[in-house]
């Protein structure tokens, strides 16, 4: 079976010489919960980015289920759900609206769009939220929308930036949950935490940046006994 992600020999090197990224390879099974964690400046934000077809690499290839991210980025986008640490949303439109514009753009279409929305309403947490203009939300509320947003059309794969900074421990839950089950249909997630709890408890595997390089790649430990 295809991996869903191939990274083979990843270079970045930003304007200045840093270089973020330094002959990074590694692959993400399909139907797989891959963890990256790392030090601030570790790369994780940048080999994000590239995943998402946000920044082109300097050198090495990437392939993002069967497609290489400089041939066929549109068509990658297309089968992709990503949520960063920053918010894209429009603030002026409500929760709703945002998830109706955002499935729709999509191509969806209206009833699949309506039901998928309040499909994530709900299983998010944010259905007391859904006409609220997301200027007046908290950042906390709007990452789950953020959330809501990168599952709507049902992807194949689903990038999360630290899903869960900043939310109390009922919301956590909810993201937890809501990536098992992602994982259930054999649907991809890739996931950078901070949190070594998180990381143990939804990752198959995990990738250790350390100054652009994969510093090893393992199963995450079990808790220790108490």
């Amino acid at each position: 079976m295809t991996p869903a992600v191939e990274v083979r020999e990843l270079v970045k090197v930003y304007p200045g010489g840093t270089r973020a990224l330094d002959g990074l390879s590694f692959d993400v099974g399909t139907g797989e919960v891959f963890g990256l964690m790392g030090e601030n400046g570790a790369g994780k934000s940048t080999l994000i980015k590239i995943l998402s077809t946000l920044l082109a690499p300097s050198a090495g290839q990437v392939r993002i289920l069967g497609r290489d991210t400089r041939k066929d980025p549109a068509g990658i986008k297309r089968r992709l759900g990503v949520a960063t640490q920053d918010s894209h949303l429009d603030t002026r439109l409500s929760v709703r609206q945002n998830l109706i514009f955002h499935g729709r753009y999509f191509g969806l279409g209206g009833r699949r769009t309506d039901a998928a929305a309040d499909y994530w309403l709900e299983r998010l947490g944010l259905g007391d939220k859904a006409a609220e203009r997301v200027y007046r939300l908290s950042g906390g509320t709007r990452r789950r929308v953020m959330l809501a947003k990168a599952f709507l059309t049902d992807p194949d794969l689903v990038i999360l930036d630290e899903p869960t900074a900043g939310l109390d421990p009922e919301a956590r839950l909810r993201i937890w949950e809501a990536v098992r089950t992602f994982r259930r249909e054999n649907k991809t997630v890739l996931l950078s935490t901070h949190h070594h709890e998180e990381a143990r408890a939804l990752c198959d595997r995990l990738l250790l940046l350390r100054g652009g390089r994969g510093e090893c790649l393992k199963t995450p430990p079990e808790p220790s006994a108490s």
